[in-house]
């Protein structure tokens, strides 16, 4: 045997190998049970990381927000004490991130006229949520005279002012989104 034969016959073997490979490959493609053609995707749910306040994707939209909203957002990055004293909120008591973020925003509520205005109050609630039908458990937040999208966004500065002025710490990650119509936020 020469150079040339063991070359050519080492190249043969391996395409009879890799074409062996291809054909159980399609054999094994066929005894998997078919799911109406498409693979269904699950979505990963990613983890926020701890004392973070999201707002859920779709829920506010694109573009600008009032004025008013824009603004209580830089307050509660450079002035978070004097926005919490402006809205009345002194502590944030619960045991659960829903009962502090409760607080916060009742205290809120009832304390300052333009909240009380803006939203008809907060309450802790228990919700069906997704295609599952798992209960959660959350805070719902009835509006006033402002609009969802401003609504959310408004209650995201006020947590953040607060988390930011010390007086609100949350052991998880929560996510404010729309719910039945209402503002609600609960746990991730």
């Amino acid at each position: 045997m020469n150079i040339d034969n063991l070359v050519r016959n080492a190249l043969y073997s391996l395409i009879r190998e890799q074409a062996n490979e291809q054909k159980n490959d399609k054999e094994a493609e066929k005894k998997q049970p078919q799911t109406g053609g498409q693979k269904e995707k699950k979505r990963k749910k990613s983890k926020a990381p701890a004392g973070s306040i999201n707002i859920a994707p779709g829920s506010v939209g694109r573009g600008r927000f009032k004025g008013f909203v824009a603004e209580a957002g830089a307050r509660a990055e450079s002035d978070p004490d004097g926005l919490m004293e402006d809205l009345g909120v002194k502590s944030a008591g619960g045991n659960t991130d829903a009962d502090r973020v409760k607080g916060v925003l009742q205290r809120a509520i009832a304390f300052n006229d333009l909240m009380s205005q803006a939203y008809g109050g907060a309450s802790g609630a228990r919700v069906k949520i997704g295609e599952g039908e798992q209960v959660t458990t959350g805070v719902r937040v009835a509006l006033g005279e402002l609009s969802t999208r401003d609504g959310i966004k408004f209650i995201s500065h006020t947590l953040a002012g607060a988390k930011n002025a010390g007086m609100l710490s949350l052991d998880g990650a929560i996510e404010i989104g729309l719910h039945d119509g209402e503002i609600f936020i609960k746990s991730i």
